[in-house]
């Protein structure tokens, strides 16, 4: 069984032609002989459009089966907090698993969320969220509560997973989009006071230090795919788990993010694929 993982495609940002990538990414995945093909979160910034592209994908591969998650940026229309966590939809991967055959791998995931806790300012949460309505891309995303007890959701929804996966002795491959450690962060050298203070303001949209703790809990975890940040990171080790970030990421001018000369040159230097 061969899996394949990415993030971050973004493609109207990349604009890209997608009738054309999509028949682009079809062959090669049929070409490398993918089973399992996962992509955890930001394809689009309309989740309408984020459906229908992975429904596209998915009729184009006669043996490969597609599955993904909502980033921010797929969340910020087109789909209702309620929609993201009851979503009819077989390729949808939220607060789903799967079982690879003939082996004790299950492999869950989780939309995941932010609770401010990378920053020094956790503890200041009305000051972040007035900042994040001002200036994050995030502001346009409605939610019936806030990111602090939006990622105490979260948080019950993957332990109860993992709990059900140990109980069934499983080893446990997690894919969530937002950051789970602090230690996947970067560390920019930063002069002046209101330059940290907007860089920790921006830390605390990026993931949750609870996450990682929790997945920490269980040895059964073994590896962990995440995206939204888009710089590339080396394989991180903690606690005997492997995390992974498979950001594409998007293409600037001063080339910053990207190696490749088109989206599928990066798409496919990002694309994390293993035998399992």
């Amino acid at each position: 069984m061969k899996i394949a993982v990415s993030s971050d495609l973004h493609l109207d940002l990349n604009h890209v032609n997608v009738t054309e990538f999509i028949s682009q990414q079809a062959h090669y995945l049929t070409r490398q002989g993918i089973d399992h093909y996962f992509f955890v979160g930001d394809a689009f910034n309309d989740f309408e459009q984020t459906r229908a592209y992975f429904a596209e994908l998915q009729s184009q591969l006669p043996t490969t089966k597609v599955h993904y998650l909502a980033g921010n940026h797929d969340m910020l229309k087109g789909v209702t907090y309620e929609q993201l966590e009851n979503l009819d939809d077989d390729l949808y991967f939220h607060n789903r698993s799967i079982d690879i055959p003939e082996t004790n791998w299950r492999i869950i995931g989780n939309n995941g969320w932010y609770d401010y806790s990378f920053s020094t300012y956790e503890s200041k949460a009305a000051e972040v969220t007035r900042w994040k309505r001002a200036y994050w891309v995030d502001r346009l995303i409605i939610q019936p509560m806030n990111d602090p007890e939006r990622m105490v959701i979260v948080l019950h929804e993957v332990e109860r997973a993992l709990k059900q996966a140990r109980l069934e002795n499983k080893r446990v491959i997690f894919m969530t989009h937002f950051a789970p450690i602090r230690e996947a962060l970067s560390h920019p050298l930063i002069k002046s006071a209101r330059r940290q203070r907007m860089w920790e303001m921006t830390t605390a949209m990026l993931g949750s230090k609870y996450l990682g703790a929790l997945l920490a809990r269980f040895p059964e975890v073994k590896k962990v795919f995440y995206g939204h940040l888009h710089y590339v990171r080396p394989l991180i080790t903690v606690e005997n788990i492997e995390y992974h970030n498979q950001a594409v990421g998007v293409k600037r001018k001063s080339g910053g993010e990207w190696k490749g000369t088109s989206l599928l040159d990066q798409w496919i230097n990002r694309l994390y694929t293993k035998k399992i």
